[in-house]
């Protein structure tokens, strides 16, 4: 009996693997896969987009073979039909790059990888699983996280240098001039802004390396918020105010975390999120969310401790610079994030433990994902608009008119992950809540007797034993009697 829920519920997972794995492949089709390739992309090439349709339905087919007949003939075929996939991707992260080295400094926008690239990418991963293998790690899944995690590292500290060197290389030879201290300014200000930008990435490949159940659980829940976040930054109105990229990311260090980031985050949360979720409904909630919360919450501190490092650097060279714009700005941007990263930190030290206080905790939880959602609001709203200095380079994709940008995608990956935590720490308290115990059912009362009145004991009645009737009196039979013969009346003598 037991055999047969459980495969019954491995049959449940793997459809339902199956069906986020489809879900991710047919997103990535229509998100953009860079600033110049995407549907809606009046530059993206026919061909290109056509060779984007073929991979995805190439991948797309283990999963409706498996769906429709189980572990059927595609099911062997899983890894040749979507290694074309992971191949283009391959292909676009690395156009990216070498455009990005040669034609640096001259002015020209990187094409970046996009969302359509991200999710894609997750997709694939997860299609090329075994079937009702979501319990249980694939065999190298370990590996895989630690080579993702340097990889992403020593991507990420490269291109952070590269930008660092670009935006300095005029600066510092000019700091023994007349503007020494504008070049200086300048010179800190492009270093904190490289060393910002790497800090998330370091410390989410540092989890891919570890290795550990609960950051697993954490970068699933970074590569999941990461993935909407760029969605929504797309789709949304307002994304271009949030990301002058449009969600599109470039390298490190040019707008924030880059893609060497973004894409290993996704990839290992696709290796190992199945594994996570299903030791998470197991059982193992309670024991793996603290550890990951806490996890999320020092990355949450770091970012928001360091934007708020770069708004007093914008006042100060502001004020070096002799730049218009209200010193308020900067002073309100700058509170909202010394706000967060205060709750987050307290979160992270006092919050998650068991003996947190259940009711601060959630309040400062719900007060993290306001406050991050009111970061990006004032990011857009507080910052001036004017002309942009190059007005034929923004086009539909990328571009805006804000005079400075001050939000960006991982912002919004941010506000995201708050949302998860708080609402993981509802479910979690929900499901810890002692159910109180049943009360026992009373007894049927049952009716009371009614009193026993002395009835009146009427005797019971005597069944009088049946007379038998004397016999009928016969008068013996005799002699009749003489008759009696009247006596002639006497003569009377005249």
């Amino acid at each position: 009996m037991m055999t047969d829920m459980s495969l019954s519920t491995d049959r449940r997972g793997d459809r339902a693997h199956l069906a986020i794995a489809a879900a991710l492949l047919l997103a990535g089709l229509l998100l953009p896969w860079n600033i110049h390739v995407g549907l809606g992309i009046d530059a993206t090439p026919g061909w290109v987009y056509a060779l984007l349709v073929v991979v995805t339905l190439a991948a797309l087919a283990p999963l409706v073979d498996r769906w429709r007949r189980g572990a059927g003939a595609a099911e062997s075929l899983r890894g040749p039909l979507t290694l074309p996939y992971l191949l283009v991707v391959a292909g676009f992260t690395v156009v990216s790059i070498v455009v990005a080295v040669r034609h640096t400094g001259t002015g020209a926008v990187a094409p970046g990888v996009g969302p359509g690239a991200w999710l894609g990418l997750a997709g694939a991963l997860l299609a090329a699983r075994p079937a009702q293998g979501a319990a249980t790690e694939t065999p190298g899944t370990a590996t895989a996280c630690r080579v993702l995690g340097v990889l992403s590292i020593v991507a990420g500290v490269g291109a952070a240098l590269l930008n660092l060197y670009l935006r300095t290389r005029y600066v510092v030879s000019g700091l023994g001039g007349a503007a020494g201290a504008a070049n200086l300014m300048t010179a800190v200000s492009a270093l904190l802004f490289s060393v910002v930008a790497v800090v998330p990435v370091i410390i989410a490949g540092r989890w891919l390396i570890t290795g550990g159940a609960a950051a697993r659980l954490a970068t699933v829940v970074l590569g999941g918020s990461a993935g909407l976040a760029a969605t929504l930054v797309w789709v949304l109105p307002v994304g271009r105010d949030l990301d002058s990229f449009h969600g599109i990311a470039q390298n490190t260090g040019t707008a924030g975390v880059g893609f060497e980031g973004y894409l290993a985050w996704v990839a290992a949360a696709a290796l190992v999120g199945p594994a996570v979720v299903a030791a998470v409904r197991s059982g193992d909630a309670a024991r793996l969310w603290p550890a990951a919360a806490r996890s999320t919450l020092i990355l949450i501190a770091a970012w928001c401790g360091g934007t708020a490092v770069l708004r007093i650097t914008g006042v100060a060279l502001t004020g070096v610079l002799d730049l218009p714009g209200p010193p308020y700005n900067n002073t309100a941007l700058m509170a909202a994030d010394v706000i967060a990263a205060v709750i987050a930190i307290w979160l992270a030290l006092n919050g998650t433990g068991r003996a947190a206080p259940r009711a601060v905790s959630a309040v400062l939880f719900g007060a993290l994902s306001v406050v991050a959602v009111c970061r990006l609001i004032l990011g857009v709203a507080l910052v001036p608009r004017s002309e942009p200095l190059n007005p034929g380079v923004i086009n539909a994709v990328f571009g805006n008119s804000l005079s400075q940008q001050i939000t960006s995608t991982f912002d919004v990956t941010v506000a995201v992950a708050a949302a998860v935590l708080l609402t993981a720490v509802w479910v979690t308290e929900i499901a810890a809540r002692p159910v109180p115990p049943a009360r026992p059912t009373p007894p049927a009362q049952r009716p009371a007797a009614a009193p026993k009145s002395a009835a009146p004991k009427s005797p019971a009645p005597k069944s009088a034993a049946p007379k038998i009737a004397a016999p009928p009196k016969i008068a013996a039979a005799g002699p009749p009697a003489p008759p009696k013969i009247a006596a002639p009346p006497s003569e009377r003598p005249d």
